[in-house]
């Protein structure tokens, strides 16, 4: 393991929120047959890694990616660790749609733990990337009259899966704690503790601090205490808060507990821009540029050192849309693949990838006059292209093309029907 880490040059980045729960175990004498009911605390750990960080490859037309993540759990006023491995796959569809909707993956997982103080890391390798965390948390004990706030971007009903499940909903984590103008709600999961379950109501107050703490939202919610501990969730609206870092708190304001721990405090941050958040470097056909700059330019660009390629890529994508690119080439490997060719090598796939889907289409797929099968493919710009599948392979070549940066084959123009081969002469 020392070894491979070494080796290790591509950082992988991730975010992880360790949230702390607490939880009672009833810890029974076998032979004195006397029981004990003692509070220990659940260390929950949800990590998100977002799509375009892992390094996949493709397995049956899918895209598929693993990921070695390693937890370390350290006593730090003890010598006592807990180190524990899990291996995750994760697919997507297409690189295009995970861009879209800025796929993320979330692992869930954790332990208990008693109170004291602790070093905890979490380590993720995706082939020959790699990326650490690292925190030390403190659990005092009776301090957790109410646990830690689980900052989800979503809670729903359902039962048709057993992850992320809190009770009888879902939770899905969001532990960069960073919402874009995709999100218009933030959503919150917590517990409350040591209630005496009397069905009389407990007031909660959910307060949005900005960094100038000024109260931007406060609201309030009244819960009824059925049992000694309760499970909370709650969405508060966000939309129209500006960009920055607010802080989140809950608030009991008439909790038999002390003030200090009659509240969870944590944060949030609000950015502008959806779109400054997606990375494509490393991402696939990032560097697959060649047919949208001039043969010399690309020459110039394949002789940059690696530092050149990556400021001439950077600005390249600055003026060209990765979206649309990436379907091109994706439709492209199956549509237009040819043996062992991938599709996006053929002549067909070029055009396609360059100038998108055409605007009209002819095509003749048996032999006529002693011509081969041939595709027209028209543009409403007046670009042009004809292929002919001349060895009857279904290798289709670029025969005739008005693209001024293409070229056309006379030599091979007498594998077209004669009616077309007068327009084109």
């Amino acid at each position: 393991m020392i070894l491979l880490l070494l080796t290790i040059n591509q950082t992988l980045s991730f975010n992880v929120d360790p949230v702390i729960f607490r939880t009672e175990v009833i810890i029974e004498d076998t032979i004195s047959h006397i029981s004990r009911t003692e509070k220990l605390y659940y260390l929950e750990m949800n990590c998100a890694i977002p799509y375009h960080q892992l390094k996949y490859e493709t397995i049956d037309d899918q895209n598929i990616a693993k990921a070695l993540i390693i937890f370390e759990l350290h006593n730090l006023n003890q010598p006592d660790s807990i180190l524990d491995t899990l291996y995750r796959q994760f697919t997507i569809q297409s690189f295009e749609q995970a861009a879209k909707e800025q796929t993320q993956f979330i692992v869930q997982f954790g332990l208990h733990v008693p109170a004291g103080n602790f070093g905890i890391s979490v380590r993720i390798l995706s082939d020959d990337k790699h990326g650490t965390f690292h925190k030390n948390i403190n659990i005092e004990p009776d301090q957790y009259f109410m646990s830690d706030i689980l900052v989800a971007s979503g809670i729903y009903q359902d039962s048709t899966q057993d992850y992320l499940r809190k009770g009888n909903i879902i939770v899905v984590p969001h532990p960069s704690h960073s919402f874009n103008d995709r999100y218009i709600n933030i959503f919150l999961y917590y517990e409350l503790y040591d209630i005496e379950p009397d069905r009389t109501e407990q007031s909660v107050k959910y307060r949005i601090i900005d960094r100038d703490s000024n109260t931007v939202r406060e609201i309030s919610q009244k819960v009824k205490k059925l049992f000694p501990s309760q499970a909370i969730n709650a969405g508060i609206s966000i939309k129209d808060l500006v960009a920055g870092k607010y802080q989140l708190t809950i608030e009991l304001p008439d909790s038999p507990v002390t003030e200090e721990y009659a509240k969870s405090i944590d944060f949030f941050i609000v950015r502008a821009d959806t779109e400054k958040t997606i990375s494509y470097t490393g991402m696939p056909y990032y560097d697959q540029i060649e047919y949208f700059i001039t043969k010399k330019e690309y020459k110039k660009f394949m002789k940059l050192p690696p530092e050149g390629k990556k400021v001439f890529l950077d600005r390249f994508w600055q003026t060209h849309d990765y979206n649309s690119i990436v379907e091109r080439f994706e439709y492209t490997k199956s549509k237009y693949r040819e043996g062992n060719k991938p599709g996006w090598q053929t002549d067909r796939g070029r055009i396609y990838i360059k100038y998108g889907t055409p605007d009209e289409t002819e095509k003749s797929f048996i032999e006529i006059e002693e011509s081969k099968p041939y595709e027209i493919w028209q543009y409403f710009n007046g670009l042009e292209c004809i292929f002919s599948d001349i060895r009857g392979t279904q290798e289709y070549l670029l025969v005739w093309t008005n693209a001024p940066d293409e070229s056309s084959q006379p030599t091979l123009y007498h594998y077209l029907p004669e009616s077309i081969r007068q327009n084109i002469e």
